[in-house]
């Protein structure tokens, strides 16, 4: 790992190819908070290719808007969504209509960090 943050809104922790956030329970995400990440992100990986992994274990809110902020971040090449909820991955199947980034959906952090390896090993 090489920067991990306790913010207002999650926890995020920055590696060198990928990130783990974790969203605070009952935080509603907004256009701000996603350009405020990419900053904080681009800050240690310097624009590099990176996947977002998202392990969503408290229930939160966000803007629509938020899709569009996220398509336009050029370095972002995927997002692992990590929920073992069948509700939650029937809602990541329809959130995977406004994305133009490529969205997995796994149960558990170990497969999604073992496919970020597999996807940064294959490149």
């Amino acid at each position: 790992m090489l920067h991990h943050y306790d913010l207002e809104i999650c926890e995020i922790s920055i590696y060198d190819n990928y990130v783990i956030n974790q969203i605070k329970e009952g935080t509603h995400i907004e256009v701000p908070h996603v350009e405020s990440l990419e900053a904080l992100i681009n800050k240690h990986i310097k624009n590099q290719p990176f996947i977002y992994i998202s392990n969503r274990i408290h229930s939160y809110s966000f803007d629509p808007l938020v899709h569009d902020s996220i398509n336009k971040i050029e370095n972002l090449i995927a997002t692992a969504i990590i929920t073992d909820d069948k509700v939650k991955q029937n809602i990541v199947q329809f959130e995977k209509r406004f994305s133009s980034k490529k969205i997995m959906i796994y149960e558990n952090l170990e497969e999604a960090i073992s496919w970020v390896h597999a996807f940064f090993n294959k490149a």
